[in-house]
This record gives C-alpha cells, structure tokens and sequence, in this order.
C-alpha cells in the first residue's frame, strides 16, 4: 500500500532500497528513473532477434515482469527458455505456453554440475490454513533455512514441529546454464535474463559469468541475498560493462557495448 501510494504521487526514493544496495542505490538516484519494463519494451521496439532466459519462472504469470509481454507477443522473440523446477508450477507454465513453439519450458533448476538435488518447498495449502494468508509457490528454494525464516516472518509463534509439517523436501533435476541454453537453441549470450530464486540469485550470476555468459539486459532478486553477496554481485556486474538500477526487491541493468 505505501509503495502505491509513493508511486502515485511520484516519490521515487526509498530507505529499504538504500539499506539493501547502496552501492547501486547512490549511483541511481540522480539519474533517470529506468524500469526493467522500460528497457524491455525498448529491446521490443528495435528490430533486432530478441531471445529470453528466465530463471525460476514459476507459473509464467505470477509476480511476472514479462510475462505478459512474452504471452501477448511470442512471435516478437526468435527464442524464449522459462525454467522452473517446482512440479505445479511448472504444469501451470507448460499450458500456458503450450501452443508456442518458440518458447520452451525446462522442469529443472541450475546448478554447475548436472545431477539431482533436494528443493524445499511449503504445502501451500497447509500452509494458507495456518498462517491465514495465501502462500506462493514461489517459495522454494535449496536451503531449508530460508524456508523457515518466510515461516518465522510470516508468524513469529509458529513452532518447529508446525513448520517440519509444512515444509517439503524433493528431488528435482539440475542441469548447467550452457546446457539449459543448448537444449533451447539460444546461442549465448540471450538478450534478456530473469533471475528470482529466492536467494540463489547471486550464486546464478556467478555461475553466468563463469561461462562467459552476458545478456543484454538483467534482472535478478537481490532481496533474500546478505549484504556481502549484494556488493560482490553488483561489483561484478558493474566490472563487466553493466549500467544498474535497483529496488526495495530487484535490481536490473543493461550492458553497454
């Protein structure tokens, strides 16, 4: 509510964002105000082949920053990879994307080694009743911790035997990001990447930079990451050509030429 209200008459200034990245924050605030939207719909209106990575889509439509776009303009991009190892929401994302061809859908998560790992999710459901709010299945993620910290802050009372029956364990499928771009056909770097792992953002751009791969234009969930990993990830943006921008929740870029 007080975001819209700050949006609404135009206040672009925010305490959590300086708190969470000053080091991109500070360097923004002079500058002009340039959403991830903005610079989106800028590659869109050029004519150059656009190609999408997106890291943790989810369901393609919820929290989506681009969703709408790509649903309502598929024929704009040569090449579209949604990759999303939760079971239900990716079933979700299959059909709504079922009918386009250019846009392929990946049940996995990334990793630097392909394999098998264990994803911590919550029984949404369960998890709705007990806390009396709706709970995403955007809440996943390799560390169980930080499942139990969304729990804690959701309700500081919840105890440990109420939280063990609310979080699941499961295995999904990992595979590297060059592998994940091969299977789709996208020739690195892509134009556009999308990175909302709640909390595996950084170690995402650090294995995206190992393989050299730079998109056009980023956008990761700086949120869940600890102030150190904040400040090493926009450093190694920023060293390798990247003008940013960030939020109370993302931070987002182009790289210049």
């Amino acid at each position: 509510m007080i975001r819209r209200i700050k949006r609404a008459l135009g206040i672009r200034f925010s305490l959590k964002a300086l708190a969470r990245n000053p080091a991109i924050y500070l360097r923004q605030w002079r500058l002009p105000d340039v959403s991830f939207a903005d610079l989106v719909k800028d590659a869109m209106a050029s004519d150059a082949a656009l190609t999408l990575v997106q890291v943790g889509a989810n369901d393609g439509a919820t929290n989506d920053p681009v969703g709408k776009l790509l649903h309502g303009n598929p024929g704009r991009f040569q090449a579209a990879l949604l990759i999303e190892p939760q079971g239900p929401a990716f079933a979700r994302l299959a059909v709504r994307y079922a009918d386009v061809p250019q846009v392929r859908c990946l049940q996995a998560a990334i990793d630097r080694k392909t394999g098998e790992r264990t994803l911590f999710t919550l029984d949404r459901e369960a998890a709705s009743e007990r806390l009396g709010r709706t709970v995403s299945d955007g809440v996943a993620s390799f560390d169980r911790d930080h499942l139990v910290w969304i729990l804690q802050t959701y309700d500081p009372a919840i105890s440990q035997p109420e939280m063990a029956e609310l979080i699941q364990a499961t295995h999904v499928p990992v595979v590297t990001l060059p592998q994940a771009l091969e299977q789709a056909a996208i020739t690195p770097p892509p134009t556009i990447m999308l990175i909302d792992t709640e909390g595996y953002d950084g170690a995402i751009i650090h294995m995206m930079a190992e393989a050299g791969i730079w998109p056009r234009l980023i956008q990761y969930e700086h949120k869940h990451l600890d102030a150190p990993e904040r400040r090493t990830v926009a450093r190694l943006l920023l060293l390798n050509g990247y003008r940013l921008r960030a939020d109370h929740a993302d931070a987002w870029g182009w790289r210049e030429a």
